[in-house]
């Protein structure tokens, strides 16, 4: 298995393109021109394409930020999921991280949402209490309540406000004071 950082002129950016569209719904992904030209362009961001035995398998996209990293989508083709490829990827983006991760995950409300979190929380992740509202890929979408697993050295009572703000602000665009305004809702 292989993390392979990649751009819009990748050999497997369109199967990249086409699985974010068919494993993340319109409101938990961004629009894909922009998608595309942050692939190109974003400093922070890292698009990378996980392969196995040489072939696209999923995706897996995350963040550089001022002391952690955030890991915003993790995709594996449909047909590969259920055999480990999932637990492997993230052991494997662990190791190469060497610091603190957080992503988000939707609340446990049901049995798909419980397993999600235990597939992290397995993988090494805490689950933070506070919750956590994910701002809108664009004006068109809604904002989405959802909650913050962690792996490293980061401790929610220390860390939660300045890791939400990094995140609002390099990831999603906000200015700081909409992203105090998301935090005080929160």
């Amino acid at each position: 298995m292989e993390l392979l950082l990649i751009n819009t002129s990748s050999p497997y950016y369109n199967e990249a393109e086409a699985l974010m569209k068919d494993a993340f719904p319109a409101e938990e992904r961004r629009p894909l021109a922009e998608q595309r030209d942050y692939t190109d362009h974003h400093p922070l961001f890292r698009p990378h394409v996980i392969l196995e035995n040489g072939k696209f398998a999923g995706l897996l996209n995350f963040w550089h930020l001022k002391g952690f990293i955030y890991a915003e989508h993790l995709a594996t083709l449909p047909s590969l999921r259920g055999g480990g490829l999932g637990r492997r990827i993230m052991e494997e983006f662990i190791r190469q991280a060497q610091g603190p991760i957080v992503l988000e995950v939707e609340p446990p409300t049901d049995e798909l949402k419980q397993r999600r979190i235990g597939f992290y929380q397995r993988c090494g992740f805490t689950l933070w209490e506070q919750p956590y509202i994910q701002p809108p890929y664009s004006d068109q979408l809604p904002s989405i309540p959802l909650r913050l697993m962690a792996h490293g050295h980061i401790e929610e009572n220390q860390d939660f406000d300045r890791i939400c703000r990094a995140i609002y602000t390099s990831v999603y665009g906000c200015t700081p004071e909409r992203a105090d305004r998301l935090l005080a809702k929160e």
